[in-house]
């Protein structure tokens, strides 16, 4: 009897072990790295549809340009499962604090704001000059406050249809306009170029406090998770991204149903074949 070890191809047994050993590991606690300890604010969001995954891009609209502050690439079975979460977290919120809205801008001549202005010791305004505008109205180009681009949640269609027009929620003033396309939308955005890969999460996790929502998206790897984006976003914000995720996983769901109805039976799956 040979006392040569067994060649390693031929270990079945060594070899089932060592490839299909399943890992597990904590998943309570997530690793914070410093750069994203801190997080980002965001007043609105876009949801695209991939072929495979989502991407969030997260906005900051108060200011010009308009920029992307994050870029989250979600896996199809994440999506459902954020879904979810955000609406046992709205629920809750509603619950103890109320519904959130966005409150309504108070006209100039109302709160005479303009007129107040100190402009340095012994300096006063010259009242016949016309008031200057709110820097809001600069900013966004619609009334007072700024409210119609603050906050907003667009959804352009997915992958193969993206120059089609995106999902837009915009307040009743501004109805009659036509919502951009895809790429009009993100002409008008900064997207650095360290942003374009994105990060990728497979797991959410979703706080509030009575005015902002919390977004820790997590890759879940071995041998620890850990958190690669952290979003905050007013809590006034949260039903339009909760209405645009839903709309957009459902769009989704409808376009997969579609596909399978198209594609012909396989020759397996005909009546009579074994």
């Amino acid at each position: 009897m040979s006392d040569e070890p067994i060649p390693e191809e031929n270990n079945d047994e060594f070899n089932q072990e060592r490839h299909t050993q399943e890992i597990r590991h904590s998943q309570v606690s997530a690793r914070v790295p410093e750069g994203v300890s801190r997080g980002v604010f965001s007043t609105g969001a876009v949801v695209l549809q991939g072929g495979h995954e989502f991407i969030l891009d997260f906005l900051l609209r108060i200011s010009t340009p308009q920029q992307v502050v994050a870029r989250v690439v979600l896996p199809l079975g994440v999506v459902p499962q954020m879904i979810r979460a955000l609406k046992d977290n709205l629920t809750n919120y509603e619950k103890r604090f109320g519904v959130p809205t966005i409150p309504a801008p108070i006209p100039p001549q109302v709160t005479g704001s303009a007129e107040s202005i100190n402009v340095g010791t012994g300096l006063e305004a010259d009242p016949s000059d016309e008031p200057t505008p709110p820097v809001s109205d600069v900013i966004s180009g619609v009334s007072a406050g700024g409210t119609g681009a603050v906050g907003e949640t667009m959804t352009p269609e997915s992958e193969s249809e993206q120059k089609s027009e995106p999902e837009t929620v915009v307040k009743p003033a501004e109805t009659g306009q036509k919502p951009p396309s895809a790429e009009e939308l993100y002409d008008e955005l900064k997207l650095p170029d360290e942003m374009l890969c994105g990060n990728y999460a497979n797991a959410v996790r979703i706080g509030h406090s009575a005015t902002e929502f919390s977004f820790d998206f997590i890759t879940t790897f071995f041998p620890r998770s850990c958190v690669s984006a952290r979003v905050h976003m007013a809590a006034p914000n949260i039903p339009r991204l909760l209405d645009s995720l839903t709309h957009s996983f459902e769009q989704f769901q409808r376009k997969v149903a579609q596909q399978q109805k198209r594609q012909p039976p396989q020759q397996g799956d005909q009546p009579g074949n074994l």
